[in-house]
């Protein structure tokens, strides 16, 4: 998997996400863009080798302070872009970044660990 915007990732993670769940996760799913950073960390587990996926989502400022400000909200996020990113065997999500969108200025992300 290269980095970039990696939109199966995003609609698959909508897909786990499904019609019941959060409606502001799922706008920023819907609205935003998955780059993937895809080997940020990498260890051994007992059923083998495990690399680490970064995955930045990027927002429109507005849209990410209104998921940034709602923590129930990146918990779903990290939910599933988590179980879309362990299907492929040997990868887990590590952190979920919200950023702002290609070309924009930011002063920082905001963090979402997955642990």
């Amino acid at each position: 998997m290269t980095a970039g915007d990696d939109a199966p990732l995003r609609l698959r993670a909508l897909d786990v996400l499904g019609p019941a769940g959060d409606p502001l996760a799922r706008e920023a799913l819907e609205h935003g863009a998955v780059d993937l950073e895809p080997h940020a960390l990498a260890w051994e587990s007992s059923h083998g080798h495990v690399t680490g996926v970064r995955v930045v989502l990027r927002l429109s400022p507005e849209l990410r302070a209104r998921v940034a400000g709602a923590p129930a909200v990146g918990d779903a996020l990290v939910a599933a872009l988590a179980a879309a990113v362990a299907e492929t065997p040997g990868r887990s999500l590590v952190d979920l970044v919200l950023g702002a969108p290609e070309g924009a200025s930011a002063a920082s992300p905001a963090r979402r660990p997955y642990r």
